[in-house]
Formats: C-alpha cells, sequence, structure tokens
C-alpha cells in the first residue's frame, strides 16, 4: 500500500492506466481490525476481510498523501503561491499562475469526455469565495514543482485555502475532484462556510477542514425551539446534494447557533463520508433555542448516504443540544457503519449518536409514519466507547420519535449512559452492550421490535417497556425474554495498559503524541479506543498509530489540572472460542 505519508505526480509518460489516485487493485495485506491481526484484499473501495473479528476503522483513516496519474487529463496547469506569476506565468511547470482563482479563470470547462488537472504547491491562498468546476480537478500539497518527482505530502507541504475568518472559501460542483487542500477560517453568516453543496456533488478527498464557523443568524428569535439556524460549520450538502467526502479529517470548526458542526446534510441530501475523521468540533457556541443538535455531523429532512470508516471522536453538542457526534432527524437514515465513537458529548440527550424519526412539532399534526422502503437506519459494526450526555444516561445513544432502525454487530461499553431505546420499531441483532440498557415506552402505530443474540450485560434500567421479542440473548434476568443464557465474561482479555512519560500536541496534523514508559505489544494498535487516567472517568481518544514507546491519537485532549499518568487500551472484546454461539458482536466473513 501506498505511504499516507510523501507520495508523487505520476507523469503520464510512466503511466498507461487512465485512473486516477487509485491504489493498487489487489494486494495482500494484514489488517488489525481492533487489534485482531487479519489477512485481507485491499481493492480501490476499502479493506475486504476474510476472517471473523470485531469492527474498527482501517488504519489508514484520515487524509493520505497519493500519488496523482496525469495521464487522464487533457490539460495540466499549476499553481505556486511563492514562485509563480498571474502576468507573465502561463500555467506551465516551469512558469504557473500565482492564483488558484486565476488558474480556474484561465483554464476554462473542458468539454465533456475531456479533464483538467490543476496542481496547487503548498502556501496559503486567500481568494475571494470561489466556485469549483465540472471536469476541473485540483490537487494539492506539493512542495515544489522542480525536479522529477514533484514530492507530495499534504500535510508537510500544506496548500491552504484561507477564509480569513471573513468569507466563505467553495461552492462545489458536479463532476469534480478537490484533493490535498486545507479549508481553514472559513466564516459566514449563513451555512457552509467552508464549503456549500446545493444539488451539487463533487469528491473531496484527502483535505482537511480546521477553524470553520457558521454565524448565527440576525435576527434570530423564533417563535419555538429547534428551528433550523445556520448549518454546516465547515459543510453543508443539500437539495438533493450526494458528494463522496473521503479520507478527509474536520478538526476544531464550530457553529453558533446551527447543526453539525464540521458537516450537516439537508433536504433529502445523500453525503457518502468513509474513512475520514471528526475531532473536537462543536455545534452551538451560542445557541439560547436549542438549533444546535450535531456536534460532528447533522442529517436533516429526509437526507441519506452513509457514514463509514470514520473516527469520531471529543465532539460536543453545546447549550442544551442532542448528539455530540452525530444527528439524525426529520426521516432521515444514513447507513452507519465501521465507525468509531469516544468521548463525544451531547449537551442533552445522545452524546455519539442521536435518532429520531419525528421531528420537534408545536400545536401542529405529526407527519404520517413513513414505510420501511423510505426511513430505515442500519447501524452496524460500530464502537461506542466514553460518550457522555448531561443526564448521564444515553451517553451512547438515544434513539427515539418514532425511529425506525436495526443494529447489528455493535459494542457498547463504558459510555455514561448506554443503549437508550424509546417509542421506536427496533431490530438488534449480535450486539454487545456491556453496561446498561433501556427499552421504554410504546405507541400503537409502531410495528413490534427484536432483541436477537445480543449480549445486554445490564443492569436493565427498569423494565421492557414496549412490545418487543427477546430471543437467544445474554441477559440480566429482569430482561425476560426465550432461551437466555446468564451473564458471563466472554472475551479475550486482550488490553494493554501502561504508563504515561509524556503528552504532546502536534499542530501540524491535529494529533496528540503520548510517550509511553514501556515498549507497546508489536501488533498495531491502530483504530483502538485508550483511555487517559483511571477511575471513573478517563479521557478517551481512537488511536491513529502506535509503534515502540510513543502511541499518536486524533485530536486534542481536554485540559486537566493533574495529568493523566496511566493509559489503557481498551480490550477488544473479541469473543473466547468457547462463547455461547450465535451472541455477542462479530464481523461475519466478507
Amino acid at each position: 500500500m501506498e505511504s499516507p505519508r510523501a507520495a508523487a505526480v505520476i507523469p503520464p509518460a510512466q503511466r498507461k492506466s487512465a485512473v486516477v489516485l487509485v491504489p493498487p487493485c489487489l494486494v495482500r495485506a494484514v489488517v488489525f481490525a481492533a487489534g485482531v491481526v487479519k489477512h485481507a484484499r485491499v481493492g480501490a473501495l476499502g479493506l475486504v476481510l476474510t476472517g471473523v473479528s470485531l469492527a474498527a476503522v482501517a488504519p489508514d483513516v484520515g487524509p493520505r498523501s497519493r500519488s496523482v496519474d496525469l495521464s487522464a487529463y487533457a490539460d495540466v496547469r499549476y499553481v505556486d503561491a511563492v514562485h509563480g506569476d498571474n502576468v507573465t506565468g502561463d500555467g506551465s511547470r516551469e512558469k504557473p499562475w500565482a492564483s488558484l482563482l486565476h488558474a480556474l479563470e484561465r483554464i476554462g470547462t473542458p468539454a465533456a469526455g475531456r479533464r483538467a488537472a490543476l496542481l496547487v504547491a503548498a502556501g496559503r491562498y486567500s481568494p475571494p469565495t470561489f466556485a469549483l468546476k465540472p471536469r476541473v480537478d485540483l490537487f494539492g500539497g506539493f512542495a515544489s514543482f522542480a525536479g522529477a518527482a514533484m514530492a507530495r505530502d499534504v500535510s508537510t507541504h500544506a496548500t491552504v485555502l484561507d477564509g480569513g475568518e471573513v468569507q466563505r472559501i467553495a461552492l462545489g460542483a458536479d463532476d469534480v475532484r478537490v484533493d490535498g487542500f486545507h479549508f481553514v477560517r472559513g466564516r459566514v453568516r449563513g451555512k457552509g462556510a467552508a464549503l456549500y453543496c446545493d444539488g451539487v456533488s463533487p469528491t473531496i478527498t484527502n483535505c482537511v477542514f480546521r477553524q470553520n464557523r457558521t454565524q448565527s443568524p440576525q435576527p434570530w428569535a423564533p417563535a419555538q425551539l429547534h428551528e433550523t439556524a445556520h448549518d454546516g460549520g465547515a459543510v453543508f450538502v443539500t437539495n438533493g446534494a450526494a458528494p463522496r467526502i473521503e479520507h478527509c479529517l474536520f478538526y476544531d470548526n464550530t457553529t453558533e447557533c446551527g447543526r453539525g458542526a464540521a458537516l450537516a446534510a439537508d433536504r433529502r441530501a445523500a453525503p457518502r463520508i468513509i474513512a475520514c475523521v471528526f475531532a473536537n468540533n462543536r455545534s452551538g457556541l451560542d445557541d439560547p433555542l436549542r438549533s444546535s443538535d450535531g456536534g460532528a455531523i447533522s442529517f436533516f429532512d429526509r437526507s441519506a448516504g452513509e457514514v463509514s470508516g470514520c473516527v469520531i471522536s471529543a465532539n460536543v453538542s453545546l447549550t442544551r443540544n442532542d448528539a455530540g457526534g452525530i444527528f439524525l432527524a426529520l426521516w432521515s437514515a444514513p447507513r452507519i457503519a465501521d465507525n468509531v465513537f469516544a468521548a463525544n458529548d451531547g449537551g442533552d440527550d445522545a452524546g455519539a449518536l442521536f435518532i429520531g424519526g419525528q421531528e420537534h412539532r408545536y400545536g401542529v399534526p405529526l407527519d404520517p409514519y413513513p414505510p420501511a422502503g423510505a426511513f430505515h437506519v442500519l447501524v452496524e459494526r460500530n464502537v461506542f466507547v466514553g460518550n457522555t450526555n448531561s443526564a448521564k444516561n444515553s451517553g451512547a445513544m438515544r434513539v427515539t420519535m418514532e425511529s425506525r432502525a436495526t443494529f447489528r454487530d455493535n459494542v457498547i461499553t463504558e459510555n455514561q449512559g448506554g443503549f437508550y431505546l424509546q417509542r421506536s420499531e427496533i431490530t438488534a441483532e449480535r450486539n454487545t452492550v456491556w453496561q446498561d440498557w433501556r427499552f421504554v415506552e410504546d405507541k400503537p402505530s409502531l410495528g413490534p421490535s427484536r432483541l436477537v443474540g445480543n449480549i445486554l450485560r445490564g443492569p436493565l434500567d427498569g423494565r421492557v417497556e414496549a412490545r418487543a421479542t427477546l430471543v437467544r440473548n445474554m441477559s440480566e434476568p429482569a430482561a425476560g425474554g426465550s432461551d437466555s443464557i446468564a451473564v458471563a465474561d466472554v472475551f479475550e482479555n486482550d488490553g494493554v495498559e501502561g504508563k504515561i512519560a509524556g503528552v504532546r500536541f502536534d499542530a501540524v496534523t491535529s494529533t496528540t503524541v503520548i510517550t509511553v514508559s514501556a515498549d507497546l505489544p508489536a501488533a498495531s494498535l491502530a483504530g483502538r479506543p485508550v483511555g487517559l487516567g483511571k477511575g471513573k472517568n478517563p479521557q478517551w481518544r481512537v488511536i491513529q498509530r502506535a509503534s515502540a514507546r510513543e502511541i499518536v491519537v486524533w485530536g486534542r485532549l481536554e485540559a486537566e489540572t493533574k495529568a493523566a499518568t496511566d493509559f489503557t487500551v481498551l480490550r477488544t472484546f473479541s469473543l473466547k472460542p468457547d462463547a455461547p454461539a450465535g451472541i455477542g458482536a462479530r464481523v461475519s466473513a466478507k
């Protein structure tokens, strides 16, 4: 596989393939899924497990520096803020242009069937808000255009698009790829401070979105709570837009009053969000009326798409808003799969994940309950660890307001409040809930629920109030059901503990580097939750990489009066060989 660091442009003369930014189609690799070593085939669309293991994100989540194949392009031009010139330059490698806006104007719009590429060198670019162009792909992260290799590293050689805290950065377009840029300091009294996609679907890969913010509407005095304000602190997608957002980092983005501090989808949008990192984003900095659900991501008004293979860590919804991590409401039903949720905090309900069918309504009738084909949320193979909410009753999730959802092969543990189901139509199969859970309220319009093959350690908070069939669950007697199995610890003891020698934050990569006092195990720990500190409330984060005596985690830590001296890499909750068959979270062979 290609290095996540340095890469190069591959000139047309050295490549016959017309495929852009695609790794070798089939190679053998070793994948560490939540710390369990498995062999895998690696294809252009991701990892294909050939064993059985617990869910976790792939080790190469987040931005990567990948080679660019120029053979697919009829026109290739160059931009360099330091060495370029808009007057004497012609956009060639030897005489690059100086500004991105000038380059976009000069390159024109390629005819159907033809593509152009703009290669942009490291530097800070502050154009007015600009529109992407169909069939004009943008690639950043180059140190310079001198030499044969043209070294590329999207972190070290950052190509920065800077909104200067005064403007939106870009408007989306169809049929365009943007790869290897840093969208920073976008600021708008509207939606989508870094990128706004209205009915258009660009491909955004290997980019960083940092310190973007939407400001509160003015004036803002709606008659009711939960009205829509300025959503999408960094990215806003709406009116059927279906962008593909892959291997990106969203760090320290905010809304003053609006949903989705990093990304918001609205009005039947369907973004595909794959292998991204969402860390330390915050919604609702100045929100008196609770319009800022979704500290990281919001899906609203019949939106769909997917969030898969992502790290969602230490995001917060402030001022009594729901879902520090992902918020779904008003019949939105994206697929939520293969993610790790850690240390997200909800100002009201749900630390990591909130699923609601109906929206909040005041004095008007509710919507009729939609058929399953129009509304069904799938949540599978996710890990929920160390998430919290203000009432400490739904740190992992809250599912409510006539939702219809299937939960399969998820692991839920060490949250302040676990699996909270309320007034919804639920199928839950083979989940491991190693903490409290509840299923409260019912409604005649809902269909019956079914819980099969789950490990539900409990304690069950109250009793199951909904019409639900429970079959062959490992659960406490109070849960009821048929063919139940007594609760027992049936998991491998594969956690790692040790002492912390030092901690520092790396502003270039938006990661925290933890030096430990003894060598770590040889097996990869990437993608696993790690708790810093002992006691009831350690700081949980997700490991980017670990080797020798160094653990690197995504995002920053919260400041503490007394620094943590101990760390614990959570065990994977892989089942022992003699565990009862057909229960608990697994990933089936694919």
